[in-house]
């Protein structure tokens, strides 16, 4: 009997020894079975910052020559930039556009000689008035036709925007500057008649329905837009701060006499540092146009729009670069007062910064869909824009990497000219990567913080990076994430459970990588993996 207690006490202790530890190891909350503790993103849903007010693309000049090909090519051009709608499998036909950007036209399509060089037939444009003061809306057809899909597809939002004014109004009878000195290419006397047209046209579409946001009649005037007859290779002007003050004061009292409801946008900068300074007649635009002590202030005007414009281009040399530049137009434009927001309204990939110091034949078509996300990321969440608009939807491969560069969806017409009839297109994955933000974060919906401890500002630029959006009027709430590790990443959720839960406890994912554009899939929220070199777009419903 001894034996048998003596047996038993020495096996109590063996059990208390091994399985008491154990038992001890398995509460503590380091734990892996419950999850890595305290490493997890942060949804900080309170902590909303700016409002979205669309995800859009420019037509350019190119929309004109596409819009005016045969219903079997054109359409499904059209579903592209557009739909909201899904195939059988839930996958996205379109991107969903929120807003379409579309340009007033300055007639150099209808001069004898516009002064353009032969292979930059794709940008002369037509003008709805003509110099004896006739107008005539027929012309444009193809920009209408994409204006007319657009809002077949839902689209509910247009800016209108202009590069010069008419050859006929202008200082050589040219659309582009023929001389580097001086400034807008267009007498004081015609400054009223420009804006009469202007108002004309705006008033026009909203007449036929089209709501009109916004129409800027100045674009990137910091640049001379000069050339000699015979080699422009686009239309354009520069003009000073006090030309452009002018002209807008008189389109103030245009659109009000015709009762316009759309509001006139300045500045378009064509670069985001000369929104917030500078010293040259042309830069620090924010203070020219919105300080009242200076003399250009507009910030009084009925018509004037609260969205002032600026172009991502060149703005990212450095990851520093990247970051500081948007900071400082959002403060700029916070310290403006007023209202103001920014609208990033036409970014593509020129420069050579999305190279990354890499060999073009190193990289692939999602590397420079990962380039541009990773814009639109730092528009969003150091910016703080409420709007961002690609240049263009349209573009023709002519050289070397341009066919993943200046394009959604890249297009070869049946004739390299404007006698052409009709053409071919693919669409490019930069459409895809635009689409996980356009397709998904709506009009309406609030960005708000996202703590990722794994990664500060510069290295979530440069490794992953994640923005969160939720609803006003409903539960949803949509993350975009960009992945441009060569590694998968594994989200896990720090504050889920307590200060938020999702319905079905699922996310719809929506994945844009090498092999996927927009492709859907589920994922429970405690099993969400972002592949290596993508974009995933992450939806649900809180409960």
């Amino acid at each position: 009997m001894k034996n048998n207690k003596f047996y038993f006490l020495i096996t109590s202790l063996i059990i208390i020894l091994f399985f008491g530890c154990e038992k001890d190891n398995f509460v503590d909350p380091n734990d892996p079975r419950f999850g890595t503790i305290g490493t997890g993103i942060t949804l900080q849903l309170d902590q909303t910052q700016q409002m979205i007010d669309h995800f859009g693309a420019s037509g350019g000049f190119q929309d004109q020559w596409i819009g005016q090909w045969p219903d079997a090519t054109r359409q499904p051009a059209a579903e592209l930039l557009f739909s909201n709608e899904v195939d059988a499998n839930g996958n996205p036909k379109g991107i969903g556009l929120t807003l379409w950007r579309s340009i007033i036209g300055d007639g150099a399509k209808d001069q004898s000689n516009s002064g353009f060089r032969s292979s930059s037939w794709f940008r002369e444009t037509e003008c709805y008035l003509d110099a004896n003061g006739n107008y005539d809306w027929t012309k444009q057809a193809g920009e209408q036709w994409f204006m007319s899909k657009a809002r077949e597809y839902g689209v509910s939002k247009f800016s209108l925007w202009a590069t010069t004014p008419p050859y006929f109004m202008t200082s050589n009878g040219f659309t582009f500057r023929t001389s580097t000195a001086g400034g807008f290419n267009c007498p004081q006397s015609n400054y009223q008649p420009y804006a009469e047209f202007l108002a004309n046209v705006a008033k026009h579409y909203e007449d036929d329905g089209y709501n009109i946001n916004t129409v800027c009649a100045f674009n990137e005037t910091q640049y001379s837009w000069d050339a000699a007859v015979g080699e422009a290779a686009q239309s354009g002007t520069r003009a000073f701060n006090s030309e452009v003050a002018a002209v807008t004061r008189i389109m103030d009292t245009e659109f009000s006499n015709l009762g316009v409801n759309a509001k006139i946008m300045i500045p378009e900068a064509g670069q985001l540092t000369y929104l917030y300074e500078g010293t040259a007649n042309t830069t620090n635009q924010i203070s020219e146009f919105f300080n009242p002590a200076s003399s250009n202030y507009v910030g009084d005007l009925t018509n004037i729009s609260n969205h002032v414009a600026g172009h991502s281009y060149f703005s990212n040399n450095s990851t520093a670069q990247t970051i500081t530049q948007r900071k400082s137009t959002r403060d700029a434009l916070a310290n403006a007062g007023g209202g103001l927001d920014y609208w990033q309204t036409e970014y593509s990939l020129l420069g050579t910064a999305y190279q990354q110091g890499r060999s073009l034949s190193d990289l692939t078509e999602m590397d420079y869909a990962l380039w541009m996300s990773r814009i639109i990321h730092a528009d969003l969440v150091f910016g703080n824009a409420t709007g961002w608009s690609f240049w263009t939807a349209f573009n023709q491969s002519t050289f070397g990497d341009h066919a993943f560069r200046f394009n959604l969806i890249l297009y070869t017409p049946n004739a390299n000219s404007q006698s052409h009839t009709d053409g071919s297109f693919q669409e490019n994955k930069l459409l895809w990567a635009l689409g996980n933000y356009s397709r998904f974060v709506r009009p309406g919906m609030v960005r708000f913080d996202v703590n990722d401890p794994d990664h500060d500002e510069d290295s979530s630029l440069e490794n992953f990076m994640i923005s969160g959006f939720r609803s006003t009027n409903s539960n949803e709430i949509v993350l975009v994430c960009v992945n441009n590790s060569n590694n998968p990443r594994e989200l896990s959720f720090e504050n889920y459970g307590v200060d938020f839960e999702i319905a079905n406890e699922t996310f719809d994912v929506y994945t844009t990588s090498t092999t996927s554009n927009l492709r859907k899939s589920t994922a429970n929220f405690d099993d969400v993996e972002i592949p290596a070199k993508s974009i995933v777009t992450l939806t649900a419903t809180i409960q």
